[in-house]
């Protein structure tokens, strides 16, 4: 890449919808370093000589599960509609991009279906994260991380478990609370009721909010 800001939203749908094996396999090896990581709840690689085509294979096995796949990109500054193949899967996605430590932060709304499940598919979101090397003038991914909340990662495998996921999240909040009281009932953490004089930090000025 020359412009990675530009063009991050182009290879991304090359890496994961390509309409062809092929074309998909021509875009790692223009784009991937390597000797890439990768990062992600279910799998890892290590960045290691040739470790490019172990990220290969997940890639691969990616579109094996979920064959038909429309993107929608939403990249910084512009709206970008591409039409791969009748939809099954489709993304979102929005660009950060600090140039200055060669990092890409791409926000993505996924809708991936299973080609065996059953469960109508649902929106999940996740944050990728990609460091990228600098080689002769062009931008190659040298690491990628994806970030999930757990209920977004069950929406991918078992949409209907995503509701059981945020109500214990919101039932922990609660427990959170509960305990915190009876702690600083006992003389745990507890505030002592007096106001505190912050240090001038400069981000704002008293009660402030805005």
């Amino acid at each position: 890449m020359q412009d990675p800001e530009r063009e991050i939203a182009s290879v991304a749908l090359l890496l994961t919808a390509s309409d062809s094996p092929d074309v998909q396999k021509s875009a790692f090896e223009k784009y991937v370093a390597r000797d890439v990581g990768f990062k992600h709840p279910l799998c890892y690689v290590p960045p290691s000589r040739d470790s490019r085509e172990t990220l290969l294979g997940i890639y691969q096995w990616y579109r094996v599960m979920s064959p038909k796949i429309v993107g929608k990109v939403r990249s910084v500054g512009k709206s970008l509609n591409l039409m791969l193949s009748p939809c099954t899967w489709c993304f979102n996605l929005e660009t950060v991009y600090d140039e200055g430590n060669h990092t890409l932060l791409l926000d993505m709304v996924q809708k991936f279906h299973i080609r065996i499940s059953p469960f109508k598919p649902a929106w999940s979101r996740l944050l990728v994260r990609i460091t990228l090397t600098e080689i002769s003038g062009l931008y190659y991914i040298s690491f990628q991380e994806d970030f999930y909340h757990p209920e977004d990662f069950a929406r991918l495998l078992v949409p209907m478990l995503a509701p059981a996921i945020l109500f214990a999240q919101t039932g922990a909040s609660v427990a959170s609370n509960v305990y915190a009281s009876i702690a600083q009932i006992l003389g745990f953490w507890r505030p002592a009721g007096k106001e505190t004089v912050l240090p001038d930090t400069g981000l704002y000025d008293g009660n402030k909010t805005d």
